[in-house]
């Protein structure tokens, strides 16, 4: 397979709409097919979900139920979803007559969480029962990728492939993309054909649609607002940089607070998808950047994304909207502004330098203050790289090369951080839900 091919297949497979954080969305998903290979109506059903997974769902607004939270409602909307999409778009099909079933299935006990912390990274399997049998269904690896399904203790379909790093077509797409050199990829960009700049294009479209949600008071927090009217009484400067951490944090808020609008997601997340289009939009738009070198730079963030969310896990301890999403956007920016390979190194190795390590403690609206610092260490990187600065590799965990630094991201993150996920999930467990 070319570079280039490798390039086109990753991003169509890591790169997809969804309606809602992609964590309630794969629960959904889960819970859908068990409740259809169930049949019937759902007398109990069963979510056991890993560590990671809980973290990320836990907290986070559901579209389409007025701001409602919780596994276990998303869970139950997957059972009365049971005829809708099986994608991440399932919870686009919620209208208030199946938000009053499934919060009835919620009221009635019908939902059992677990938590299985023997389990790390996204993990969940969702047994249904009614009276006409049994159904399970299994997914995990990546959001979409159906590792088991069964129905009255029959398996009708098992992932032939074991192996968590390999366990999916987009985990596969993102190993064989973190095979390839930097150098390569780069080399590759002015071939995308036509219809890849197009789709990378429609994900700038779509995710400014819900940054402008987000302005307009679509976000409990109003961060986005707060930002406009701090640039309005001059307390903030009206520069790419700060336009770019009101859009993505506007945008984030009013996703991360159930905004029905779909997202075009980049690496599993529609959080990272947000911190590569919009920023990298703003830039072409106020620098009148020619819409060929956007799309390339678009390529590119989310291609580093994608071998980032290799070497660290779809879902970690670490932040992947600030760590993988934030380095894959300071290298499109230094790439948009007409920077090579050294250039891009060097704006890779400062974020590698500057934000490896920043927690994950689950997606929630607190995600846009985290993306605010993703956005403006992305920038500075890419800047600061422009006009030669580079951090040598003896210091800490920086590499020699892109590929060297996003490895050692990835060793950081796991095995490094096991135990701080553990702490984490200890922490938020002890609150009161």
């Amino acid at each position: 397979m070319t570079t280039l091919a490798c390039l086109e297949e990753a991003l169509h497979h890591d790169i997809k709409p969804a309606c809602g954080c992609t964590e309630p969305a794969a629960i959904a998903l889960a819970a859908c097919h068990a409740t259809r290979l169930a049949g019937g109506e759902i007398e109990r059903l069963e979510v056991q979900v890993s560590t990671n997974l809980f973290k990320n769902a836990v907290e986070v607004g559901i579209p389409g139920t007025h701001g409602a939270r919780g596994i276990e409602l998303a869970a139950a909307l997957g059972c009365v979803l049971s005829d809708g999409p099986t994608d991440l778009t399932i919870l686009n099909a919620i209208d208030e007559a199946r938000l009053a079933k499934a919060q009835s299935l919620v009221q009635d006990g019908r939902i059992v969480l677990r938590l299985d912390q023997s389990r790390q990274g996204l993990h969940l399997d969702c047994t249904a029962r009614s009276r006409s049998g049994q159904g399970r269904a299994v997914i995990s690896g990546s959001h979409e990728h159906l590792a088991r399904l069964e129905r009255n203790g029959t398996v009708v379909h098992e992932a032939p492939e074991p192996d968590p790093k390999r366990s999916s077509k987009v985990l596969e797409a993102r190993q064989a993309l973190a095979n390839e050199r930097v150098a390569a990829l780069l080399e590759a960009l002015p071939a995308l054909p036509a219809a890849t700049r197009t789709f990378l294009l429609e994900g700038i479209d779509m995710n400014r649609k819900v940054a402008e949600a987000g302005l307009h008071n679509g976000g409990s927090l109003k961060v986005g607002g707060a930002y406009r009217t701090l640039i309005q009484k001059g307390w903030l400067a009206n520069d790419v940089i700060t336009r770019a951490k009101m859009l993505t944090s506007a945008a984030v808020d009013a996703r991360m607070s159930g905004c029905e609008l779909p997202v075009m997601t980049s690496g599993g997340s529609g959080n990272q998808g947000l911190t590569i289009t919009l920023p990298l939009s703003v830039l072409a738009t106020v620098r009148s950047l020619p819409e060929a070198r956007l799309t390339e730079a678009l390529a590119l963030a989310h291609a580093i994304t994608s071998i980032l969310k290799h070497h660290t896990g779809t879902l970690s301890a670490m932040c992947g909207c600030v760590v993988c999403a934030g380095t894959g956007l300071t290298a499109g920016v230094t790439y948009l502004l007409g920077g090579g390979l050294e250039a891009i190194t060097a704006a890779v190795n400062t974020m590698t330098g500057g934000i490896t390590g920043i927690i994950c403690d689950g997606a929630k609206v607190g995600c846009a203050i985290k993306l605010i610092t993703a956005v403006d260490a992305a920038f500075q990187a890419a800047f600061l790289a422009l006009h030669g600065i580079c951090l040598p590799s003896t210091n800490g965990v920086v590499g020699a090369t892109v590929e060297e630094s996003l490895r050692n991201i990835g060793l950081v993150a796991a095995p490094g951080m096991v135990g701080t996920d553990a702490q984490i999930l200890a922490i938020m467990t002890s609150k009161p839900m």
